[in-house]
């Protein structure tokens, strides 16, 4: 049953949606079931008095739905252990406040005797819907379990019929993230899967094959598992990376695209379907490899694929780019070398970071800094960097666009100043742009990568 906070337990940090758990005051919870990325909660409370013949009982749901950050943490506290200290809580977690907090214990003790022990629910970077209708929770419980990928329930060819006819209006990327189709399916995963799946992102659902289709909900579902079961994503073939895990070329592309997008209406034109228009579920980054996943069905053998990377090369990139291609690796020994490494654990353990809460001079500038914890190793990272008009250094970016999509240039910090709408040179700047070359990039070896 839901408690009022106790006054000896509650901690420091206050919820921010207190409200939901003041009215949930008196309820029992009565079920628990996850949908994708939902978990709803069923409380039910009884009305007219206990024991009389005409006692009603109400039931209410209340839905979580984790999104990117969402988590939730659950765990037993006892009063005589004094005031809770958040076990088992990331440290992070304990200093940021809660998006709710509910304190429930059992119903057949008496709580005020010392010695009973309260249940907490707490969520942080989660979104709070109360109330929502419990038989439309139950329904799509019902109804979207043989698609959840990460449900016991998972049925392949469910999933493969749902995706097939309800997403052929859809490029294949906004149809594997609407959760209505493939249930518990985040950006990682869809990026992954269709990578194994040798799927271009930007192919529409009705220009694949069936076994194409098949391959890919066989990939969702293997991916999801492998997360669900270990508590870590798996390997990232293409995901935030420069060189293609599979074929070890520098032919992985990026760009921001689906849920409606521009690019998605001109995909939708090219393609005679109506993909994107509005439909789909948002619009993310993506990536995936150009020679691995071809937008069309031929040369899916993985064998030709180092004979295609220097036939499919981008006719702006220089020989030098080509080159190094094939000797990635020998850039740790360059970065060490050129930029220095942590004096204490190696260059293996050093990593590349972006300042993002920091002073106006050194705003969005890249560093480096070492892995272990409490390791005190730093060193700016663009020091080879030129200076903008503003007389601070030139910021590295990466363009996520479908022209230049996944090319590093350097720019202002602070933007453009001619663009902004208040034109102040603490929040605009002088608009300096660059495209990035060989000498910007190649101090920093493999730790650069997309998404820094």
């Amino acid at each position: 049953k839901v408690l009022c906070a106790p006054v000896d337990l509650d901690s420091g940090n206050k919820p921010t949606i207190p409200s939901v758990a003041q009215e949930l005051v008196g309820y029992t919870l009565v079920e628990a079931f996850t949908v994708g990325k939902e978990l709803f909660l069923i409380f039910s409370k009884s009305f007219g008095g206990d024991g009389l013949p005409n006692q009603e009982s109400r039931e209410s749901a209340l839905r979580l739905h984790f999104g990117m950050n969402g988590s939730l943490n659950t765990r037993k506290i006892n009063p005589s252990w004094g005031n809770d200290k958040g076990y088992g809580v990331a440290p992070w977690k304990q200093k940021k406040a809660s998006t709710l907090r509910l304190y429930l214990a059992n119903q057949n003790n008496h709580v005020n005797n010392g010695s009973s022990e309260y249940l907490i629910i707490e969520c942080w970077e989660t979104n709070v819907s109360y109330p929502v209708s419990v038989s439309m929770a139950r329904n799509k419980l019902m109804n979207n379990s043989s698609r959840d990928v990460c449900s016991s329930l998972f049925n392949a060819q469910d999933a493969f019929a749902c995706l097939k006819k309800r997403g052929q209006r859809m490029n294949i990327s906004d149809a594997l993230l609407d959760q209505d189709i493939c249930p518990g399916v985040g950006n990682i995963i869809k990026i992954e899967s269709l990578h194994r799946a040798k799927i271009d992102p930007r192919r529409s659902v009705s220009s694949l094959s069936e076994g194409e289709l098949r391959r890919v909900v066989k990939h969702t579902r293997q991916f999801s598992m492998v997360w669900l079961r270990t508590g870590r994503a798996g390997e990232k073939l293409v995901y935030n990376q420069t060189v293609c895990g599979t074929c070890k070329g520098m032919s992985v592309k990026m760009q921001k695209f689906g849920g409606g997008s521009d690019f998605s209406r001109v995909n939708a034109r090219s393609a005679n379907n109506a993909s994107g228009g509005g439909i789909a579920f948002m619009s993310r980054v993506t990536f995936w490899c150009g020679i691995c996943q071809p937008m069309t069905t031929e040369c899916l053998d993985l064998s030709t694929c180092h004979h295609s990377l220097t036939s499919n090369v981008d006719e702006n990139t220089s020989n030098n780019e080509i080159t190094r291609q094939f000797n990635q690796p020998a850039a740790f020994s360059r970065v060490a070398a050129s930029m220095g490494c942590c004096p204490q654990h190696g260059v293996k353990s050093v990593k590349l970071c972006r300042a993002r809460n920091s002073n106006y001079q050194n705003t969005l500038r890249i560093f480096f800094t070492c892995k272990y914890r409490g390791c005190q190793y730093f060193s700016w990272a663009d020091g080879h960097f030129p200076n903008c008009s503003c007389g601070k250094k030139a910021t590295l970016r990466i363009s996520k666009t479908e022209r230049s999509g996944g090319r590093w240039f350097l720019c202002c910090s602070l933007g453009d100043r001619s663009k902004a709408s208040n034109i102040n040179t603490r929040v605009a700047g002088c608009g300096h742009f660059e495209w990035a070359t060989d000498v910007h990039l190649e101090p920093l070896g493999p730790f650069l990568t997309p998404l820094l």
